[in-house]
C-alpha cells in the first residue's frame, strides 16, 4: 500500500521541533499536584506521561549518537519490558525534576538533528522494527504529538494537523483486521483506504479517526456503515506478523 503522507526527513525534523516547543509550553510551570494529577491515559497519572516521554527521548538521543558513530544499540535497555520498568520508576520523582528532564532532553534531541547529513538518513536505528533513520525521526513526531494529548492539558485531537493524521494513518494501518479493508471517511469528502479484504465504511473527522487507530477517545463520532467499530489488532503483534515472526 502507498504511503498516505510523504514528507523529507528534514520536514519532519521541523515537525518534531514545533511540537517540542509547544510540549514545553504547555508544561511549563506545572504544580506538583498537576503531575500527580490523571492522565487521559487510563491509570496513568500525568507523572507517568512525563516519564514516558522522558524514558522516550534519551533513548532517542542515545540511539541517534550510536547511529551516527557507526554502531548498533538496542533503542530501550531490555526492550518493551525495560522501557516499562523505566517509567515506573521515573513516574513518582518530585514533579519539578520530572519536568525539567523532558525539556533538557527534549532540547538535546532537537540540537541532535543538526548533526545529521543527508547522507545519514539511510542508516539504520534499531526502532520498533527497524528502518532509516528516518524512522526514529516519525517516532519522535508521533510520541510527542500523542502524548501531548495523553497530559489532558487542553490539547485535544482535533488540534493534529491533516498531515499528522495521515501520518497515523500510515502507521497504524498494520492494526486493521486481517481480512478487512477500512475506507475511512469524512463528511467533507476525503476517503482513505487500510488494509485489504472485505470493505467497511466507517466515518468521522480525520483526527476523529486518527485518535480511534491511535486507540485514543475521539471527541466526535467515529461512525462504522454497518454493525460495530471492529475490534483493532495489537500494533506490536501485528507488526511482529507482518515480519514473519
Amino acid at each position: 500500500m502507498p504511503q498516505l503522507l510523504n514528507l523529507s526527513p528534514q520536514d519532519v525534523v521541523v515537525r518534531v521541533r514545533a511540537v517540542h516547543a509547544r510540549e514545553r509550553r504547555r508544561l511549563d510551570g506545572l504544580t506538583e499536584e498537576q503531575v500527580r494529577a490523571a492522565s487521559a491515559l487510563p491509570g496513568w497519572s500525568r507523572g507517568h506521561v512525563l516519564a514516558a516521554r522522558l524514558v522516550f527521548l534519551r533513548a532517542a538521543v542515545r540511539q541517534l549518537d550510536h547511529v551516527l558513530g557507526g554502531r548498533r544499540i538496542d533503542f530501550y535497555d531490555g526492550g518493551k519490558p525495560g522501557r516499562d520498568r523505566q517509567i515506573e520508576a521515573h513516574a513518582d520523582r518530585p514533579g519539578s525534576e520530572l519536568l525539567r528532564d523532558v525539556e533538557d532532553w527534549s532540547r538535546a534531541l532537537d540540537a541532535g538533528w543538526a548533526r545529521v547529513g543527508a547522507a545519514d538518513w539511510e542508516r539504520r536505528v534499531s526502532y520498533r522494527e527497524g528502518g532509516p533513520l528516518r524512522v526514529l525521526a516519525l517516532a519522535s513526531w508521533r510520541e510527542a504529538e500523542l502524548h501531548l494529548v495523553d497530559f489532558d492539558l487542553g490539547v485535544r485531537p482535533s488540534c493534529w494537523s491533516l498531515e499528522f493524521c495521515l501520518h497515523l494513518f500510515d502507521f497504524l494501518s498494520p492494526r486493521v483486521p486481517d481480512g478487512t479493508r477500512l475506507d475511512l471517511a469524512t463528511p467533507q469528502g476525503g476517503t482513505w483506504q487500510l488494509g485489504r479484504g472485505e470493505p467497511l465504511r466507517i466515518t468521522g473527522a480525520v483526527s476523529d479517526l486518527a485518535a480511534w487507530l491511535a486507540g485514543r477517545a475521539a471527541e466526535g463520532p467515529v461512525v462504522p456503515e454497518t454493525g460495530t467499530l471492529p475490534a483493532l489488532r495489537r500494533l506490536r503483534d501485528a507488526q511482529r506478523a507482518g515480519q514473519g515472526g
